[in-house]
């Protein structure tokens, strides 16, 4: 009997082979359970009581069949004829130290903690994980290391080398090191790792700053939606631009979420698989609040779409729906639509984040205070909101330029008229 997995499905199986009186050989396959946090391997099947049981009611003993011999030679040290429970009980437990010890970090990652993240994390989140591994070629900087030999001078060396072989600034750093912390987490839940996470302890290596980030000005937003779009892309604009809903929040919205005076945000959708997931963070759900000029744009955009036995959009239908797939994919609105038409109106894009910025920069400068644009924004810290979001120039620097100017364009103007009249300099 052996365990075996389907990728379609998910699904782990316990199969056999019976010889039958006829002397053929009949298969077997039995769905044991879809893979998950509990079972992501063929080794946690094993030992799950479903297959257990099968084993059981098949006579059959309960170890890998590759372990068989250790199993007869304890029997025989202890002077058995036979292997007992206690004799099985040890060998299962060498073989799990004996795994604990011997695994290797490349192994362990992909054969255990990507299918474990898969099973757990978003899909986007995942494959930004499986973008870095494979990107940065960490696996060579880690052949050979076992999981329980991992130090902190490893992960240390894993981001020198990618910061010096790559042009990537702290934030992928971060990203990295994130990526490596959840990697040893997971072994040390799993019995694979007895020390504290070294990963912590890593400082992160000299590497260039974060990239300009741009938010757009309410006069940049205004000019889009005087463009000649449709009505939908005015609408998802100015849901981007006027309420600050982030780009997976805005395809996840349905005619439902929104009754006329607020947007409640129930859903996100994973730019991957383009399936729906809940919110990114508890706050992420509270109502947004509709301005009136959002809701002439809405209720524009609402006029073209199917209306129920009411008269009203059907509530569980998507406000912002695909042509291919249920969710509007707004990447690809942007690169087709609004981009050419805004670039070709001598506007620039700066990405659909730049419209979260946009709203947090231009709230603060009408005199919202932080704390409140973070309840708009809907983000767990007013740091986050007040260092990465909202965007202010110093009036009081604005002010000083503006002098020196004038004082420059004054001494011209002086200059100019001693040059008239003969005088020297």
């Amino acid at each position: 009997m052996y365990v075996a997995y389907n990728k379609p499905t998910k699904t782990f199986y316990a199969r056999w082979r019976e010889k039958q009186p006829d002397g053929t050989e009949k298969h077997f396959s039995v769905p044991l359970m879809r893979r998950s946090d509990q079972y992501h391997s063929k080794a946690d099947v094993r030992k799950s009581p479903e297959y257990k049981s099968i084993l059981a009611q098949h006579g059959e003993p309960d170890f890998d069949a590759k372990h068989a011999k250790l199993l007869l030679a304890v029997a025989e040290a202890r002077g058995k004829a036979k292997p007992d429970a206690a004799d099985q009980a040890f060998v299962e437990r060498v073989v799990s130290d004996d795994t604990a010890e011997n695994t290797l970090f490349v192994t362990f990652v992909e054969g255990t903690y990507f299918p474990w993240a898969e099973a757990s994390l978003r899909a986007k989140t995942v494959a930004e994980y499986r973008s870095m591994w494979t990107r940065y070629d960490i696996a060579s900087m880690v052949s050979g290391l076992r999981v329980c030999d991992f130090e902190t001078k490893h992960s240390a060396n894993i981001l020198e080398t990618i910061a010096a072989n790559h042009d990537v600034g702290k934030t992928t750093l971060q990203h990295v090191k994130f990526l490596l912390s959840g990697i040893l987490i997971l072994a040390k839940n799993k019995g694979m790792y007895k020390h504290a996470n070294p990963v912590q302890d890593t400082m992160l290596p000299k590497a260039r700053g974060a990239r300009d980030t741009h938010a757009y000005a309410l006069d940049q937003i205004l000019a889009m939606l005087r463009l000649p779009f449709d009505a939908m892309t005015k609408a998802v604009i100015g849901v981007a631009g006027l309420a600050g809903l982030r780009e997976s929040e805005i395809a996840g919205l349905h005619w439902g979420d929104y009754d006329g005076i607020d947007i409640r945000v129930l859903r996100s959708i994973d730019r991957v698989t383009g399936e729906p997931n809940p919110p990114k963070t508890p706050k992420s759900a509270a109502p947004v609040p509709v301005i009136p000029n959002l809701k002439q744009l809405l209720d524009a955009y609402k006029a073209t779409v199917a209306l129920d036995s009411d008269g009203n959009p059907i509530p569980d239908a998507p406000m912002f729906p695909g042509q291919r797939q249920k969710y509007a994919d707004l990447d690809k609105l942007a690169l087709r639509v609004i981009r050419p038409a805004i670039e070709s109106a001598g506007l620039s894009w700066y990405g659909w984040h730049g419209f979260r910025r946009g709203i947090a920069s231009n709230l603060y400068a009408l005199g919202c205070d932080d704390l409140t644009v973070q309840r708009i924004l809907r983000h767990s810290k007013v740091t986050v909101t007040r260092e990465h979001y909202i965007q202010v120039r110093d009036e009081k620097v604005d002010q000083a330029m503006t002098k020196l100017d004038e004082a420059i364009t004054t001494e011209n103007g002086k200059h100019a008229a001693r040059v008239a009249n003969g005088e020297s300099n």
